[in-house]
């Protein structure tokens, strides 16, 4: 796995202590294309699933500010989900 996923697992990990955070299909070793992170918290689950463009994002072109980007959208739909199994799948 690349290394901008260990980062923005374990940053998800620490924003959300009490969260069961996973990779259910780690991305590969190029950058986070194809990989699906989720976080489960008292039955609501968020799951992002990396995308990106066409080609394959260089590791060096990935901002910093992605990892705070995820980190805030896994903080904001556990802040905002009022539904006690609610499930929602975001695609960046």
């Amino acid at each position: 796995m690349h290394e901008i996923g260990d980062m923005i697992a374990a940053r998800v990990k620490e924003a959300l202590p009490e969260a069961k955070v996973v990779w259910e299909r780690e991305p590969p070793p190029g950058g986070l294309r194809g990989g699906v992170l989720s976080a489960e918290l008292k039955n609501r689950k968020l799951t992002m699933q990396f995308e990106g463009p066409a080609h394959e994002v260089a590791a060096e072109n990935l901002e910093p500010s992605l990892v705070e980007q995820v980190v805030d959208d896994f903080l904001d739909f556990f802040a905002r989900s009022i539904y006690p199994k609610e499930k929602f799948t975001r695609i960046i």
